[in-house]
């Protein structure tokens, strides 16, 4: 039998079926911590629980991650970032244009009942765990504001949009998609909210703010 040297073992552990196979471990595990954190919440979510869903032994888990908190992290980076993808090589055409992708974007995650689990998880645990609160305003919150401020100062620079105080405060702009996320989470289809026409008013509520009125 013969005998790999060191070099020739590292060139299989880094082979791209190696490497592909690591990759979609890891995405199983990302998919059952998901399922753990937003049916039982962040402290009753055990790693072996997350293990034994992804089919997997718990020691296997911290091949990839070292701990809980970083593996919600990966989990929330994960959940929003083909949203990320999306808007990253987006900034091209008018900020009208832009400011529209940026909310159909918004309400893409506000449809995602997944997404909406760890907005209810974070509400819920954020005062014990306020780690929690921190990555998520790290990973989904700040990104995203900083996202709408480019694009509001894009549209006043080239006189698409008036000046206004929104570049200061974009939470203002992106407030009627968190109370649409809540407003989820509190009633379900009992009292349903009709996302497309409200996601429409929305826009065109933003839009007839901040556009520059002929003179």
């Amino acid at each position: 039998m013969k005998t790999l040297n060191s070099r020739q073992v590292k060139a299989a552990k880094s082979s791209p079926r190696r490497r592909e196979l690591k990759l979609h471990r890891q995405k199983e595990i990302l998919a059952a911590a998901l399922e753990e954190f937003g049916t039982n919440g962040y402290a009753a979510t055990r790693l072996e629980d997350v293990a034994k869903r992804a089919g997997i032994a718990k020691g296997t888990i911290y091949l990839y991650f070292r701990d809980k908190e970083r593996l919600f992290r990966a989990v929330v980076r994960t959940l929003i970032q083909k949203r990320i993808d999306a808007l990253t090589g987006m900034f091209s055409g008018s900020a009208e244009k832009l400011l529209r992708e940026l909310l159909s974007q918004m309400y893409q995650v506000v449809r995602n009942a997944k997404a909406r689990s760890i907005v209810r998880m974070l509400i819920a645990e954020s005062g014990k765990f306020p780690q929690l609160a921190d990555i998520y305003h790290r990973e989904v919150i700040e990104p995203g504001l900083n996202r709408v401020r480019r694009v509001l100062k894009r549209g006043v620079a080239t006189g698409e949009f008036r000046q206004t105080k929104a570049a200061q405060f974009p939470q203002i702009l992106v407030a009627p998609g968190v109370l649409a996320i809540v407003w989820r989470l509190l009633h379900g289809e009992r009292h349903r909210l009709d996302l497309d026409a409200y996601s429409k008013a929305h826009l065109e509520f933003v839009l007839d703010s901040l556009r520059k009125q002929p003179d």
